[in-house]
């Protein structure tokens, strides 16, 4: 795991809601404080959908941030910040066995409940923290230093400065 501040707000958020950048991860939990508080749990509600709706979505139990990130945006867009904002992305599970499986990391992926980027944005400071969930017992860091890099390049790669 590994913290760090997110130095051009703007470029970021710019990013987040404009752009294709965490279109891919899923989300699983969204905080937001504007007017009011808004918790969101980002679990797929399957009572909603069709049959056909939950074939699409292959299993999977949360949203992805392409899903929900208009309303996300509707909800803060104005002349005012939000006091607060969390997001916590994680990486979907087919990702997770991609990554394993082409960089020979020392772990099963049915081993790894999520790998994770956390964003939390308060008094006037942006911040993301990684993190990483595993199953067993293991001293074993190279998945959670794999991760940390990955991150650092995936921000870079989208001209982030950290």
């Amino acid at each position: 795991m590994i913290s760090f501040n997110i130095t051009d707000i703007k470029l970021f958020m710019n990013n987040l809601f404009r752009t294709l950048m965490f279109d891919e991860f899923q989300v699983s939990f969204i905080e937001l404080n504007t007017f009011t508080k808004f918790n969101i749990s980002c679990d797929i509600n399957k009572k909603f959908l069709s049959s056909d709706e939950i074939e699409i979505n292959e299993g999977r139990e949360l949203i992805t941030w392409s899903e929900i990130k208009d309303i996300i945006y509707y909800i803060i867009k104005g002349n005012k910040t939000p006091t607060y904002m969390k997001i916590v992305f994680t990486l979907p599970k087919d990702k997770i066995a991609d990554m394993v499986t082409k960089n020979n990391l020392n772990t099963l992926p049915n081993n790894i409940n999520g790998l994770f980027i956390n964003i939390l944005y308060e008094n006037n400071i942006l911040k993301c923290t990684t993190g990483s969930s595993v199953n067993i017992f293991t001293l074993d860091k190279t998945l959670e230093n794999y991760w940390d890099s990955s991150v650092k390049l995936f921000f870079k790669k989208h001209d982030i400065t950290i």
